[in-house]
């Protein structure tokens, strides 16, 4: 059901009519250090671990106050876990993301502007490793990722430095009921916009 809402909500989103758009769309790069862990009922006895992401963004202004946003970039997500006493083990994964997004936007004409977003995230997974060994059989990860993200960004001269929180919508794993592990990243982000000609 989750991801159905996913789907509608960026369908919805894609489907915003050509004759609304005042302006070329822009273009930019986007990276991020992040903090990356699992939520949901089976995230018992884990913690944050230090991700990255990097990547392309366009924006498209679609009105005075309104911009749609998409992304594509690679991230790496997952969890540390104790395991015994001492020791910990991280569970990382790569994805390459596909962010849908909506802008709410201050004039344009101010030094510092404050613009928030929000939509959904549809992520492929590249790659799944346990310390330094691929993801053994036992651990099956779901090929697709679909979460929601939200943030906001203080823009400067093109440069925007932000702060999002993106909440994964399905199970990562095949895992019984009330025991699902959802990803869960907080990230710090700096993105850059091109000059249209």
């Amino acid at each position: 059901m989750k991801n159905r809402f996913a789907i509608l909500t960026a369908l919805a989103l894609l489907g915003i009519p050509a004759a609304n758009v005042q302006g070329q769309a822009r273009f930019g790069i986007i990276s991020g250090l992040s903090r990356a862990t699992f939520t949901g009922g089976g995230a018992q006895g884990v913690t944050w671990r230090t991700a990255v992401m990097v990547g392309g963004v366009a924006d498209l202004r679609l009105g005075d106050a309104l911009a749609m946003r998409s992304e594509l970039h690679f991230a790496t997500k997952g969890s540390r876990a104790r395991v015994g006493k001492t020791a910990e083990a991280a569970l990382r994964l790569s994805y390459l993301q596909l962010p849908v997004l909506m802008q709410l936007l201050t004039e344009p004409d101010v030094l510092l502007r404050p613009r928030l977003y929000g939509g959904v995230s549809f992520g492929l997974l590249i790659s799944c490793r346990r310390e330094d060994m691929a993801c053994s059989d036992d651990l099956h990860v779901h090929d697709f990722d679909t979460s929601l993200l939200v943030g906001g960004e203080i823009e400067v001269f093109g440069t925007g430095f932000g702060v999002r929180y993106e909440a994964g919508l399905g199970s990562v794993t095949a895992q019984a009921p009330g025991l699902e592990i959802q990803n869960g990243v907080l990230s710090l982000t700096l993105r850059y916009l091109f000059e249209s000609r």
